[in-house]
């Protein structure tokens, strides 16, 4: 008799502890991993918006619930918004980040600028890789 619970006691302690340690994990980051970006608006005209400031939106996808929600601009995603500027022989800034918010941007056209410019966010995968993720939206300053 004793036999039989000393295994059944091997065999569930072992299984138990694992299953209440999984319970104890309070990051639900942990298995999340991100596998796109979309930056919105897609498209925008500055001379659209109040003062000409463009507020930027990354959403991401994840391979588990929530499926979609904001890109954290914490660790371990890291979101981070960028504008590309056009190099040519001579850098021209067409636009720049004026504000930054919890996975938004605010973007402001230079004074006197003309053309369009790349709005980006990038994050990290959070997959056990160094894999970056990265979406994009465009802005047309007058």
């Amino acid at each position: 008799m004793f036999r039989s619970h000393a295994i059944i006691s091997a065999t569930v302690l072992p299984l138990l502890a694992i299953a209440l340690l999984a319970c104890g994990n309070t990051n639900p980051n942990t298995y999340r991993a991100l596998i796109s970006v979309s930056v919105t608006p897609e498209i925008a005209d500055a001379q659209n918006y109040p003062n000409g400031q463009v507020v930027f939106t990354a959403t991401g996808t994840f391979n588990v619930s929530p499926l979609t929600g904001p890109v954290p601009s914490t660790v371990p995603y890291n979101g981070q918004f960028g504008v590309a500027n056009p190099v040519k022989p001579v850098p021209i800034t067409i636009a720049t980040i004026v504000a930054t918010g919890p996975s938004s941007a605010t973007v402001e056209c230079a004074a006197g600028a003309t053309g369009t410019v790349s709005v980006f966010d990038s994050a990290l995968a959070n997959n056990g890789t160094s894999t970056t993720v990265s979406g994009q939206g465009q802005l047309t300053c007058p």
